[in-house]
């Protein structure tokens, strides 16, 4: 087997590894009916790997983290709308305006499929289990992550490459500070399928445990990150 099959390998389902990671989260997991609300791929790779149908609109799909933060704080008004697609000069997926938002169907082949996806996926959307996912890019501002802490929710969480100690909900990854925003935090390991974000935070425990405002996330974050 050459390198470039071997990496293959490392990153297939056959993965022993990470197939054995996967079935250790799998186990953990108590809350299998939780809505993932996320502006990026994050929501479809963490449901694939806890084995969970997807419950939210959001997920397979990409918007900048302000348009995504307004279309928490305003998510009925934004799900009343209909999706207007467009051709975008640097995407070749379906992109389309909700309202003045802007979304990147990125894992969609046709707008067909994007805007049957979307709708299936709104229907599904669990109000009394939902948990909501940020970071610090984009542009998006301190302002605008304490506006945040208003939302109805189980749980809320915004990683951050500044500390910001008093806003419950905010995780920062120090690695980030110098750069002023979070990086690629997808990152994945070829050994067992993991992603960055597993270093910083407890997603598993967070589902399980997580009640609500003020939105506490102290116990769910690991080492490689910092709350205070």
């Amino acid at each position: 087997m050459n390198t470039k099959e071997t990496i293959k390998y490392l990153l297939s389902e056959k993965n022993p590894v990470a197939a054995h990671r996967r079935k250790q989260m799998r186990s953990r997991l108590v809350n299998t009916g939780a809505t993932f609300l996320c502006p990026n791929c994050i929501g479809g790779i963490l449901f694939h790997d806890l084995g969970l149908r997807f419950q939210s609109p959001t997920v397979n799909l990409m918007m900048t983290q302000t348009d995504f933060a307004k279309f928490v704080l305003n998510m009925d008004q934004y799900l009343n709308r209909e999706l207007e697609f467009f051709k975008h000069p640097e995407y070749t997926c379906p992109c389309a305006h909700l309202g003045d938002l802007t979304i990147h169907f990125t894992h969609y082949h046709t707008q067909e499929e994007a805007e049957r996806k979307w709708k299936e996926r709104t229907e599904r959307i669990n109000r009394e289990n939902l948990f909501v996912f940020l970071m610090e890019r984009d542009g998006l501002t301190e302002k605008e992550m304490r506006q945040l802490g208003a939302i109805y929710a189980r749980g809320l969480v915004i990683f951050t490459a500044n500390n910001y100690s008093n806003i419950y909900y905010t995780v920062q990854i120090k690695k980030y500070c110098r750069d002023g925003e979070v990086g690629n935090i997808l990152t994945q390991s070829y050994w067992n399928d993991g992603r960055e974000y597993e270093r910083y935070f407890d997603f598993v425990r967070w589902f399980n445990e997580a009640d609500g405002k003020p939105f506490d996330v102290s116990k769910f974050v690991r080492s490689g990150a910092r709350r205070k």
